[in-house]
């Protein structure tokens, strides 16, 4: 398995629990995770450079591709759309050119916020419609795997969040935030369906064996809004969330979508691997600070399987 993004948040997850089932090469852009999981192959790579990509692909030959290299709305980006086309749509292009080249099955990760956010509950079939720079970049990366003719899944999902090894950017700014005294503002009508990363990455490992192609929406089941979310972590971490405003999105002058929830019947279905929602995660993450490590969430085997100031994006 070949792992783009190997250094980002859920990179990293997914091939922590990809090994030692499958043998990991995963890529990070500049720097090298300083505290990876032992027995992965870590290789530099900028999937905006079309030669390194085919070269590294043809190199490994991997039988999988997860592709999570991304820009992400909150990174830091300089220019704008022009950056994320050259990294999300472009990136994408030459990873899955180069998986069509290899023959090798692909998992590019998407996201909710193709949709414009008018109607909520979105399912596989319904057309993208994005109105943010990100969500233009990740739509144009869709269709170039569409485009590629590669053998591939597209996974939409939702808001990560996590804490073990690291929080995750979101939670990191929610928390640091409300331990500074410094108030944040959250959107009362803007709603996701946050995934916690680890039900996210052993989806996905148990999708890179299950004979799948097309759209797949793979998120949490359980829609908050940005301010029940960021509530529900501010209490989770033990600090007040009378330190959280609610806002409108509506009101705030930016366009946004508002409604990006998911219709996940489809991965349910498919999938072994559970994907609960925010109250049922931090449930049973409380239970094992007594009783030991969180361990990973599954399905008994005897289930089928078949073939304004906002938290960030």
């Amino acid at each position: 398995m070949l792992v783009t993004g190997g250094s980002g948040y859920l990179g990293g997850w997914v091939a922590r629990r990809a090994h030692p089932t499958w043998e990991v090469t995963a890529t990070y852009f500049r720097h090298r995770p300083r505290n990876a999981a032992s027995g992965i192959r870590w290789v530099q790579l900028d999937v905006r450079d079309a030669q390194a990509v085919h070269a590294l692909v043809y190199r490994l030959h991997p039988a999988v591709i997860v592709h999570t290299a991304a820009l992400n709305p909150g990174q830091g980006n300089k220019n704008g759309e022009d950056e994320f086309e050259a990294v999300n749509a472009d990136g994408t292009r030459h990873v899955a050119q180069a998986a069509t080249a290899g023959d090798i099955r692909l998992i590019h990760i998407s996201t909710d916020v193709v949709f414009d956010g008018k109607n909520g509950a979105y399912t596989e079939d319904d057309e993208p419609s994005p109105v943010t720079s990100y969500g233009k970049s990740k739509a144009h990366a869709e269709d170039a795997v569409w485009a590629s003719g590669a053998s591939a899944v597209i996974v939409r999902t939702s808001l990560l969040y996590g804490w073990r090894h690291t929080l995750d950017r979101q939670s990191r700014w929610v928390v640091e935030s409300l331990q500074a005294g410094a108030p944040i503002r959250l959107f009362t009508d803007e709603f996701r369906c946050p995934i916690w990363v680890e039900s996210l990455a052993a989806a996905l490992v148990e999708l890179a064996g299950v004979e799948y192609s097309g759209v797949l929406h793979i998120a949490g089941a359980q829609a908050l809004s940005r301010y029940a979310f960021g509530c529900r972590l501010a209490r989770f971490y033990g600090l007040p969330d009378a330190g959280i405003t609610p806002v409108l999105s509506r009101t705030s002058g930016l366009l946004r979508p508002l409604d990006c929830t998911l219709d996940c019947h489809r991965a349910r279905t498919l999938l072994r691997t559970p994907l609960p929602g925010v109250d049922e995660v931090l449930t049973l993450s409380r239970s094992s600070r007594r009783s030991g490590p969180l361990k990973p969430l599954l399905r008994t085997k005897n289930v089928a399987t078949t073939q304004a100031t906002s938290v960030s994006d």
